[in-house]
């Protein structure tokens, strides 16, 4: 029998069917619970609004946690806890922390209890950690300038995210987005752990990041958690708002292949999901605040040109490519295709597009953003320092 595993796999993968590993995870649970108690991620920053952030954490063991913003002595101003319908968040590895009004730059730190012991009579902690001190530095709405950067397709290439960095200098940047596909597939918490999050933390402690979700995202056995360790307004992975002079538009562009494909074995409706962002996105496209900014950019992973035939790539181009058009957006930033590429506006689409390239040295890029409100410009680099296309408005 002529036996390909490696298609057997990455089937299992888009079904979000993992093989059993059980004597590995049983390995991992009693390490676990063994353990020193830690922080595995201490912080990231998430959900910017035009007043707020939302801060994660997560833990080695259960716990109750808080949030304590500081002055510039140390000294506590406030302290949060992730509480909902009267009670405080406990008992878990995993918390998020809302500041509804933060300050545009501010110190915080988080603490932790290890709980031993939880039940409705008695709760017995253990010991008590804490992060160290950690600066949030935040855009505001209205600001002159505002300056982003964007990754796609770094497929677990930890080392990507600090090396294409200009100078490892995240402070010149105020958010990131990650445009799809960190991922080969999303097993379990601990992939976001330490294929993400942990390469990260040298900017998401200080820096807000997006995780604008790709292809790869929507497989795996967890993807249908994967939701839960970032911040998206109202519960959608795609969003738009303004920041500086620029609207900024994330949209979700779901699976490459059709539904009815077998690999999915009938447990997508990626379609109807993207009809559903159609008429959302005709409406932000129209609004007051969208009006209000100079320049409009579109993050979106699977492009709708310069790409392939497939059904993602054409129903993609269905739904949005009409709306870009009638509304005259300004540029279009993709990945998926680990093909670089900069394509001026042309005949097809009245706007600029890049895609950016592959996870290997010598495809890697960056595409970094920046805008004022005479200017805008967009600037894909490759990883030797190479540019592969500006377009400057």
């Amino acid at each position: 029998m002529n036996f390909d595993r490696r298609r057997f796999l990455e089937a299992l993968a888009l079904m979000g069917i993992t093989l059993p590993t059980i004597s590995v995870a049983k390995e991992k649970e009693t390490e676990d619970a063994e353990g020193d108690f830690r922080f595995l991620v201490p912080a990231y920053l998430q959900n910017q609004t035009a007043t707020g952030i939302n801060i994660f954490t997560i833990l080695s063991k259960p716990a109750v946690a808080w949030l304590e913003i500081l002055d510039s002595t140390g000294n506590i101003q406030q302290t949060i806890y992730q509480s909902e319908d009267g009670m405080i968040n406990a008992n878990t590895d995993f918390f998020h922390f809302s500041i509804a009004e933060a300050p545009r730059s501010f110190r915080y730190r988080i603490r932790a209890k290890e709980i031993q012991k939880f039940d409705p009579y008695k709760i017995i902690y253990a010991q008590e950690i804490q992060t160290p001190i950690f600066e949030a530095k935040l855009a505001e709405n209205n600001q002159q300038q505002i300056r982003c950067l964007v990754y796609n397709d770094v497929h677990e290439e930890k080392s990507s995210y600090r090396d294409l960095i200009p100078n490892h200098d995240p402070s010149i940047y105020d958010f990131f987005v990650l445009n799809g596909d960190s991922f080969h597939y999303v097993t379990d918490q601990e992939d976001i752990t330490e294929k993400l999050l942990k390469p990260i933390e040298f900017f998401a402690t200080g820096k807000p990041f997006i995780m604008n979700r790709g292809n790869h995202e929507t497989r795996g056995s967890f993807a249908r958690n994967f939701k839960r360790y970032f911040g998206y307004p109202n519960n959608k992975y795609y969003q738009a708002f303004k920041r500086g002079p620029i609207f900024w538009i994330m949209l979700d562009s779901g699976e490459d292949k059709p539904d009815n494909h077998e690999v999915y074995a009938g447990t997508v409706d990626y379609d109807n999901y993207r009809k559903e962002q159609a008429k959302w996105l005709e409406t932000v496209l129209q609004s007051k605040e969208r009006k209000s900014a100079q320049h409009t950019v579109v993050i979106s992973h699977i492009p709708i040109f310069h790409s392939d035939d497939w059904h993602g790539t054409l129903h993609n181009r269905e739904c949005f490519h009409p709306l870009f058009q009638k509304y005259k957006i300004d540029a279009m930033i993709s990945g998926h295709t680990h093909q670089y590429g900069y394509y001026p506006a042309d005949k097809d689409h009245r706007y600029p597009i890049f895609i950016g390239g592959g996870p290997k040295a010598g495809k890697r890029t960056i595409i970094d953003i920046s805008g004022s409100a005479k200017s805008l410009a967009i600037r894909m680099t490759r990883d030797d320092g190479t540019e592969l296309g500006l377009f400057k408005k």
